[in-house]
């Protein structure tokens, strides 16, 4: 077998003679020995030890997604969770929880051997079968259970519900975003949410949990539609019908995020994904259709995460309602 390793005027590995059967960027150091690699080898100047096992070739930037295949094949009863299971899934978190480090991992309590490295942090729970699954190779805990597990982390209320949102995506809604399982939506049901709760009646954010979820809305579209949702409650203003389709008029319509049918009010976010010229263009059209045939549609864009952009939002939301209710 093949396992000379070029050291000269290499760029990345695949200007490299890999060992039969292992061709890929990251890899555990037994897959590397069953494929015919000696530990001198493995300590090839190219290859970085990003934790104990673990071997990957230096190419200028952490291969992610398959850093954390890669934890999730080492030995023993461990599964990847809480904001690393959550990216995996694309649930919607804060910004700070989507950077490639550390990579979580729960192991079952009460099952020897421990899971602290370098790069990683361990967690001990008790994981009920129905709270993991293996999934193209990656062995995590369930959408749902991930959701639970996000609370010890996210402590922002309207985060928390911008994630439970993200598990119950319509069928045809739009890709969660940094998603790398690319399963379908929803990614879980009420149901299944209720059930991993059950399971876990005393844990840490479990509270915060239940209040969440007695938010959590399907057919949401985005993070930004959540916090909508959520600035329209919080200011003691009825909660609007998330992301239903409205019949303009017997041959027309239209899908507005939220609205209140009773007032036929659209309520629409734009945000900087809006910018393109096909979905500009999309977004006039939708306007003025809903102007077209009596109804007012408020915007809201990215300010609404400045508490001036807040106020703002709730004003034209407010005068809108007025305007509306007189002419009713």
């Amino acid at each position: 077998m093949d396992v000379t390793l070029e050291t000269d005027g290499c760029e990345g590995p695949e200007d490299r003679a890999y060992p039969a059967g292992l061709d890929k960027v990251v890899f555990t150091a037994a897959e590397a020995r069953a494929a015919g690699m000696t530990d001198y080898q493995l300590r090839h100047p190219a290859l970085v030890t990003a934790t104990p096992g673990i071997r990957f070739w230096d190419v200028g930037e952490r291969p992610w997604p398959q850093m954390v295949q890669a934890v999730s094949s080492l030995p023993g009863d461990h599964y990847l969770s809480h904001s690393t299971a959550a990216r995996l899934w694309g649930l919607w978190m804060p910004a700070s929880l989507e950077e490639d480090l550390p990579i979580h991992i729960t192991g079952r309590k009460g099952v020897a051997g421990s899971r602290r490295r370098p790069g990683i942090v361990g967690h001990k729970a008790k994981l009920h079968p129905s709270d993991v699954v293996e999934a193209d190779g990656h062995r995590l805990t369930t959408p749902e259970r991930t959701w639970l597990d996000l609370a010890t982390q996210i402590h922002d209320p309207l985060r928390l519900v911008a994630a439970g949102d993200a598990l119950l995506q319509r069928q045809d809604g739009p890709l969660r975003g940094i998603e790398v399982l690319g399963r379908p939506h929803p990614l879980a049901t009420l149901a299944d949410i209720d059930a991993a709760m059950a399971r876990r009646r005393r844990t840490k954010g479990i509270n915060a949990v239940r209040r969440a979820r007695e938010l959590i809305r399907a057919g949401v579209d985005s993070a930004a539609e959540t916090r909508v949702r959520m600035l329209i409650l919080q200011a003691g203003l009825p909660e609007p019908v998330v992301n239903q389709e409205v019949w303009l008029s017997p041959t027309l319509k239209r899908r507005p995020d939220l609205h209140y049918p009773g007032w036929r009010i659209a309520i629409q976010y734009d945000g900087r994904h809006h910018g393109e010229n096909t979905q500009l263009n999309s977004d006039i059209h939708r306007d003025s259709d809903f102007t077209d045939h009596g109804w007012e549609s408020v915007k809201a864009a990215d300010d609404i995460y400045t508490a001036r952009g807040e106020q703002l939002f709730l004003e034209r939301l407010r005068r809108a309602i007025q305007r509306q209710a007189s002419v009713d």
